[in-house]
């Protein structure tokens, strides 16, 4: 690759930039990452944490530049893994994985929506006129492939940049991995990454930085109260008026105007955020001792479960939300080459595994009412609102 420039990041060092990777960046689709955040509402909590996903993909098109090298790719498909990893969020809306549920909802998952524009935009045209398919580069961004394995799997080139990234913003020291030693044993077995378990210890090692960051930095109880509110608020805009497509061709300032500009519930919800003045949380359950399809009602019914609390306490719509969070679990399933064979990461570390059932363990389903409802719910009883659960597939208990 011969080198246009070269970029200064604070986790990376110096990033070389090629002539295509330049006219990537510089293309408005790109550019907009520049303004949507990182970690959402993150920043409540860890004041520093405004990093964007425009650095973010910097860092992971570097960390592709390392692979190709590790894996010893030709040329051309050293490049298209440089350009896929750079690209590889430019479909994220506002606040990033904030507004997802969202926008997946309605049909646009970010990774989707980063295929289409790849395939669809000027950034199509900017690959093409480097000799580059689009739809091979968007194939690679959605994970399809060997080279779509590296970007995006249970143990890719995205987590092993944000996981240090965010680790440095927020100011914990969870971050501290051996990213070189953890790529360097990755290798492609039929489309698949595969482990060498001579790097077992640096794969466990962020296994452990990955669960730190997300108990106390990505699933932190003040960012979930926050995003569910901004969640529900999204909503509302969507229902006056703003079309899906609008939403997630917008970024976080963008978006922001719009919302406190609003004289409805998006806009008090804006305000609250604005003055920190967030809704408290009055139940918390973890989702461990709940059974699988209980699990599964309770994920479908929260609208309604929203409803009748609602209704039966006499508080406005929208300030009695229900937060059942996402699993994100996949790491454990990377496999490991040994003995002949495959197998998964949980089955031969004991770390691993122990990791798995931390994780689990501290999944939490939260009720969360607005600070102004609270002495309407001095009876709360919120096992009432799931008995239709209970009934049907089990207590908690």
């Amino acid at each position: 690759m011969k080198t246009l420039k070269t970029v200064r990041d604070p986790i990376h060092g110096n990033i070389s930039v090629s002539q295509l990777e330049t006219e990537l960046m510089d293309t408005a689709r790109m550019q907009r990452l520049r303004n949507v955040k990182q970690n959402g509402f993150c920043f409540l909590v860890y004041p520093a944490m405004n990093s964007t996903r425009f650095e973010h993909s910097l860092g992971t098109m570097h960390l592709a530049g390392l692979m190709a090298s590790h894996l010893e790719l030709p040329a051309d498909e050293s490049q298209a893994l440089r350009a896929a990893s750079l690209l590889h969020d430019i479909g994220h809306g506002p606040f990033s994985h904030t507004s997802d549920a969202i926008l997946t909802s309605h049909g646009m998952p970010h990774e989707e929506n980063s295929a289409q524009i790849i395939r669809d935009t000027g950034v199509g045209d900017v690959l093409g006129d480097h000799g580059l398919d689009p739809s091979l580069i968007a194939d690679i961004v959605l994970g399809k492939g060997g080279l779509g394995k590296l970007v995006s799997s249970e143990i890719d080139l995205d987590k092993m940049d944000y996981l240090v990234r965010d680790s440095y913003y927020a100011g914990v020291a969870y971050g501290v991995i051996d990213v070189e030693r953890v790529l360097y044993s990755i290798k492609l077995v039929k489309d698949e990454v595969v482990l060498d378990p001579r790097g077992l210890e640096a794969v466990e090692a962020l296994l452990i930085s990955r669960n730190l960051m997300y108990q106390t930095v990505y699933r932190h109880h003040t960012k979930r109260i926050a995003e569910a509110m901004f969640g529900h608020a999204l909503s509302c805009l969507l229902e006056d008026g703003v079309t899906p497509a609008e939403l997630s061709g917008m970024d976080d300032y963008s978006l922001i105007s719009i919302m406190r500009a609003r004289d409805g519930y998006a806009g008090k919800i804006m305000e609250c955020i604005d003055e920190r003045r967030l809704f408290k949380k009055v139940f918390q359950e973890r989702i461990s001792i709940m059974t699988e399809p209980f699990r599964r009602e309770l994920e479908e019914n929260i609208g309604s479960i929203e409803g009748a609390i609602s209704r039966d306490h006499g508080i406005d719509s929208g300030y009695a939300l229900c937060d059942y969070p996402e699993t994100r679990m996949n790491e454990f399933r990377v496999k490991v080459g040994m003995d002949g064979g495959l197998r998964r990461i949980d089955e031969v570390s004991t770390l691993a595994a122990g990791l798995r059932e931390s994780e689990e363990e501290k999944l939490t389903f939260n009720i969360y009412v607005g600070p102004d409802w609270l002495d309407k719910i001095a009876d709360f009883r919120p096992n009432k609102y799931i008995e239709y659960a209970q009934t049907r597939l089990g207590r908690f208990t």
